[in-house]
């Protein structure tokens, strides 16, 4: 019995095991929700930001030439200059824009990038769904892009936003409206933080509004776990808080009879299921609420979703 855990022990660190990353602190990306099948969604998720990201290294943090080395080394022979360079794109081609962190939160992944602006990504793939009305996805429900990760408690989720708000509504005023929701955890009160972050936002502008129906930016405070995601998304309600399928009109085709393709990055049609795309519309846990904070902290609930 020993013996064969030592046999096991002596072979598992010559086998190669996947590094698994978590949500932490720091990180920016994509919040994708689904109805089970996450490995299917993951898939999807990558092949639909790598289909929309076109510029090979758009905004990725690639390791900087050294001029000054460059410089030093101009005398060096064409076969040696040569290997640099190939060793250079050999460097660079590691370096990947879209790695899955696990959430901990069944039917909830997050997609980390190395991409400055995850929003214009999101917003990019969210409008041409909705102007061609293409299917792109069969087990990808909703994808939100996430400006800042921070821990979940008052302080952390009022400085992030904080500094958003600087970006966004600072220097011209804006109408907005707050989007909260939380999972995994019971120690954040939900009231305390959405009172505590419209007096940031009218802090930083009081220009700024609120505005439930058609805000200028919705505040995703999104809570999974010991963790807060947040972004300030465009249009967010207009375009149907990011639902990849409601945007394509997938309930009205299956309503039609019609057959529900999936455009693959390859260009292919995928014939789908249309019981089970009409059953992926909604997530159980994924209920957001907007809550109106008026000046004088006064707060009334939206109708209900």
């Amino acid at each position: 019995m020993s013996e064969g855990k030592r046999k096991a022990y002596y072979k598992n660190p010559q086998m190669k095991q996947r590094k698994i990353s978590f949500l932490e602190p720091g990180m920016r990306g994509f919040i994708a929700t689904c109805n089970f099948r996450e490995k299917e969604c993951v898939r999807e998720c990558y092949n639909i930001l790598n289909q929309y990201c076109d510029t090979p290294r758009n905004d990725v943090k690639a390791p900087e030439k050294q001029n000054s080395d460059a410089e030093e080394e101009e005398e060096e022979d064409i076969s040696k200059a040569l290997q640099k360079e190939i060793d250079q794109q050999k460097n660079e081609k590691k370096l990947n824009k879209f790695n899955v962190a696990d959430t901990g939160v069944p039917n909830c992944t997050f997609i980390a990038t190395s991409l400055d602006d995850p929003v214009g990504l999101g917003v990019k793939i969210v409008r041409d769904i909705a102007a061609t009305k293409v299917q792109k996805t069969k087990f990808l429900l909703r994808l939100i892009p996430i400006e800042m990760v921070c821990r979940a408690n008052l302080l952390s989720i009022t400085e992030a936003v904080g500094k958003l708000c600087d970006k966004y509504v600072l220097k011209e005023p804006h109408t907005f409206a707050i989007i909260f929701n939380k999972r995994y955890n019971n120690a954040i009160a939900r009231d305390d933080v959405i009172k505590e972050l419209a007096d940031v936002v009218t802090a930083k502008n009081p220009g700024n509004k609120v505005n439930l129906t058609e805000p200028d930016y919705s505040i995703i405070v999104e809570i999974i776990k010991g963790m807060c995601c947040i972004g300030f998304l465009p249009d967010y309600l207009k375009l149907k808080k990011y639902n990849l399928l409601e945007l394509a009109d997938v309930s009205k085709n299956d309503s039609k009879g019609q057959t529900n393709k999936v455009t693959t990055t390859e260009g292919k049609l995928e014939d789908t299921t249309k019981a089970e795309d009409a059953s992926n519309e909604t997530v159980a846990k994924d209920t957001v609420e907007a809550i109106d904070v008026e000046a004088d902290g006064a707060e009334k609930s939206p109708e209900g979703q």
